[in-house]
């Protein structure tokens, strides 16, 4: 049995851009978030090796961005966590995701590469009344009208055959969802499905392009002056969000 935790989920203060990263736990948020830096000094938080080493939100302000950078805690099952503390994690990712949702220009959504092809099989294909926590998470944010950008991670576990197998069946299930790939980015849309590995880099330059695409249309004369994020209130704690299912069983709950 996991630890219980008791843990204060720090909110970020004022109306300031944000490219929040998101997925299951143990999936690389962190490892991709030092490389989206300006320097890896800015990063605060601590790379985890099992499911569960980040369990808090870890806000970055990097001085050269002109936006923050969120790395959320895991989805999922934590090793080192009680069925209760994960619960109550994830409760307050998806009340994270409702109250700021006005400041996130963009969402990156890290996906295992290498354990994709056994979530869709458990939750789509072997099983007609529950939908993969990947697909749900996308619904969610294109029902709230938040650009995703949907980062297949650790490409480099596979070789090319099961990457191009995986990435097919992947995509099969998106079109079978009514989920398309724009970077226009339609009402129905994700802007783009990019395969990545850290540890050879592949990927990265492509995903920094598209933030950096994303970020240049910000007008910062319309958020809070960085210099006096400091002294507003976190976010407004009390709004209440939508939320929406195409199938009968959700694990956004």
């Amino acid at each position: 049995m996991g630890r219980t935790i008791k843990t204060n989920f720090s909110y970020p203060r004022g109306n300031f851009p944000r490219l929040c990263l998101i997925g299951n736990s143990n999936v690389g948020k962190s490892s991709i978030t030092k490389l989206l830096l300006s320097h890896p000094k800015w990063y605060k938080g601590k790379v985890g090796k099992t499911a569960g080493s980040t369990v808090r939100l870890t806000i970055i302000n990097d001085p050269k961005l002109n936006y923050h950078v969120i790395d959320l805690p895991g989805f999922g099952r934590m090793t080192k966590l009680s069925r209760t503390s994960e619960e109550f994690i994830q409760n307050q990712i998806l009340k994270y995701l409702r109250l700021d949702k006005k400041n996130i220009f963009l969402i990156l959504l890290v996906i295992a590469m290498d354990r994709l092809k056994d979530e869709l099989g458990k939750w789509y294909f072997k099983n007609e009344e529950t939908i993969p926590l990947s697909i749900e998470f996308i619904q969610y944010f294109i029902q709230n009208e938040i650009p995703c950008l949907v980062i297949l991670n650790k490409s480099d576990k596979l070789n090319k055959y099961q990457r191009d197998d995986i990435k097919k069946t992947f995509l099969r299930v998106l079109s079978d969802f009514d989920i398309e790939i724009d970077d226009l980015k339609s009402k129905q849309s994700i802007l783009d499905v990019i395969d990545c590995s850290i540890r050879t880099k592949q990927g990265i330059k492509e995903i920094k392009q598209i933030i950096k695409e994303s970020a240049s249309h910000l007008q910062l004369e319309n958020f809070d002056p960085r210099s006096e994020l400091l002294n507003l209130p976190p976010i407004d704690a009390k709004n209440k969000g939508k939320k929406g299912d195409k199938r009968t069983k959700s694990h956004l709950t």
